[in-house]
């Protein structure tokens, strides 16, 4: 779903609640009209959602036909069960069941004709690549309720994914004619008519929000962006300055430092570009929010333009503020040489600020370069608000170096200071494990987990950590402490059935720790191979079948899927296909012992007649 169809679900987001909680306080009872022949357990919620047989006949079929024909004449008790399908369809839209949950949420609507129904509806549709149908039942919509402006927005959403942009204009100049305050028809008319150039009217519109609004951040960046493009430095300035005041994110920042630099003040906005990115975990992440204003502004290749012409049109020479975003956007074009002379330069300055340094190791490193990346980054003084960050990129370069002493050594630097963060304690461990000490590895993710008892992630790495070392039982209680504190782990969930199933524990309870970690993240390749290998331990080979191929569709790329599915052709007796299965697996990205299981397996069979 793009940006803009984002924000329409906010904007539904509220209603949804409302319309969640009055469904949740409907008495258990009303639930239960579900589909024809359900158990009272089943419709209540009692059976799991993963479960295909408990779900199956709610979802199939024509939805007008699962209500109860004697049911239908009551208004009340078709109400509830309107209710009760569209909570089913919300539940299989967040399981990323965009198709049944689009016929549950339809079948809600055809019982209960609410225009929040018919839009939820709508959305899923669209979710499910039903364009056509959705944008059939959006105009639909806006006729039967010509005063919905949720219902116009949606529509005028629709139209702007198919590309028909005056008719979307049409339903957006609507609602702002009799919803002038509401911000989003504003910000896609904007959108609509600079893309069609006509940048004088995108700013009029633009203009009108900050009147009505006077406190809208979105109306003053927005008309900072169109001024950007006309040419008008002074009223960007006012513009972005006003959007910067009312609202000091990190974007409104980049786009005030970029009018500040317009403007001939480049002090001021260095200044601002640090500000902004105090709060970035890493140098590639410092260079998105200029790349967004770009992107937002129009092309990256006329961004590049403008920022060309700016100093010859003020008559200096190119600021260190602007060269940074000629960089960022440089980087985003894929064009890394380039703007590693630009770095380069700017590194050659009497006083190359550290943010410089930062980015120029980072240049460094996007041009496999390094040995010099390490060089820049180690001029960053421990003041730099991105000191850590760069310690966290050079022990990434060691390690992947093989300096593993290095790295050590960098690593027990941060350590050993009050509060070095928990990643430092991630990566310490990941290097012991580089280095072969699996038991120094656990040691240090205990160290982590003590240091930063909130990051209950060290107790999975702990627990990875000990399954690799050969430790299963240890392994096994450290996943079951873990789902304690976390039951929605899906992760761990997963884990700790993949192991009981590979070292034949319970094999039932590993199906439905497996199944439980699918309910939270449904196409997740690696777990539907977990449950594929649990179906092949159990002797339910076709069970076992469908899901390895589905699994090995959504992860192509998983050398342990295509070992299964050649264990799964031995087991019927088709030896080429088992061969061909193994050959497959060794052509990808496997850990070692993984490789050598496959590999003796394979020569195993290629010796057989």
């Amino acid at each position: 779903m793009n940006s803009a169809m984002f924000q329409w679900e906010c904007v539904l987001r509220p209603a949804v609640i409302r319309f969640i909680v009055i469904a949740m306080m409907l008495p258990v009872a009303s639930c239960r009209l579900g589909a024809r022949g359900k158990t009272k357990e089943a419709v209540s919620g009692r059976t799991l959602p993963g479960d295909a047989s408990s779900e199956s006949s709610v979802i199939e079929g024509d939805p007008e036909s699962q209500v109860e024909s004697n049911l239908l004449w009551s208004p009340d008790q078709r109400v509830a069960q309107a209710r009760f399908h569209y909570l089913l369809g919300e539940m299989l839209l967040l399981r990323g069941d965009a198709q049944n949950g689009s016929t549950m949420l339809s079948s809600a609507y055809a019982l209960d004709a609410m225009p929040l129904l018919g839009s939820r509806a709508i959305i899923a549709k669209a979710e499910a690549g039903m364009t056509e149908d959705a944008m059939k039942e959006a105009e639909r919509l806006v006729l039967l309720y010509p005063k919905n402006n949720e219902a116009k927005v949606l529509y005028a959403q629709l139209l702007l994914r198919d590309g028909k942009f005056s008719k979307a204009a049409v339903q957006l100049e609507s609602v702002i004619k009799s919803q002038p305050s509401d911000e989003l028809p504003y910000a896609m008319l904007v959108e609509i008519l600079a893309r069609a150039g006509n940048r004088k009217k995108a700013k009029e519109v633009a203009r009108k929000l900050t009147k009505v609004r006077p406190q809208s951040p979105t109306g003053w960046s927005m008309m900072a962006r169109l001024s950007l493009l006309s040419g008008a430095r002074k009223e960007m300035l006012t513009s972005a300055k006003r959007a910067y005041t009312i609202q000091a994110s990190p974007d409104n920042a980049v786009l005030y430092a970029l009018a500040l630099e317009l403007n001939g003040n480049s002090k001021e906005a260095l200044r601002v570009y640090e500000v902004a990115y105090k709060s970035a975990d890493s140098s590639e992440q410092l260079t998105r929010k200029l790349v967004e204003l770009y992107r937002q502004v129009g092309n990256l290749e006329e961004a590049l333009r403008v920022l060309s012409d700016i100093p010859r049109a003020v008559g200096n020479q190119p600021s260190v503020g602007l060269e940074i975003q000629r960089v960022a956007i440089l980087w985003e074009l894929k064009r890394d040489q380039e703007a590693l002379v630009i770095m380069e330069q700017l590194s050659k300055s009497d006083q190359p600020s550290e943010l410089v340094s930062t980015l120029l190791g980072y240049a460094y490193e996007r041009v496999k370069r390094p040995d010099d990346a390490l060089l820049a980054y180690a001029s960053v003084t421990k003041d730099f608000s991105l000191f850590k960050a760069v310690g966290i990129r050079r022990v990434l370069i060691l390690q992947t170096q093989g300096k593993l002493v290095e790295a050590e050594s960098l690593l027990q630097s941060f350590i050993d200071q009050p509060d070095p963060g928990w990643e430092f304690f991630v990566l310490a461990a990941e290097v012991a494990v580089s280095a072969g000490r699996l038991d120094d590895a656990i040691a240090k993710s205990k160290a982590g987990h003590e240091r930063y008892p909130d990051q209950v992630r060290f107790v999975f790495l702990t627990g990875a950590y000990q399954e690799k070392a050969g430790k299963f039982q240890d392994a096994m209680e450290s996943m079951r402490d873990l789902i304690k504190q976390e039951p929605a782990n899906s992760a761990a969930l997963n884990f700790l059935g993949f192991m009981m199933v590979e070292h034949g524990k319970d094999l039932q309870e590993a199906r439905k720790l497996i199944e439980r970690a699918l309910e939270i993240r449904p196409e997740d390749g690696a777990y539907l191979d977990s449950l594929g290998w649990c179906y092949f331990k159990l002797g339910e080979s076709k069970k076992a079948e469908e899901l390895l191929l589905r699994a090995v569709k959504i992860s192509p790329d998983e050398g342990v899927i295509m070992e299964h599915l050649g264990e799964l052709a031995l087991q019927r007796g088709q030896l080429d296909a088992a061969i061909g299965w193994f050959e497959k697996a060794l052509q990808q990205k496997l850990e070692p012992r993984d490789r050598d299981r496959i590999q003796v397996r394979l020569e195993e069979k290629r010796r057989r007649p």
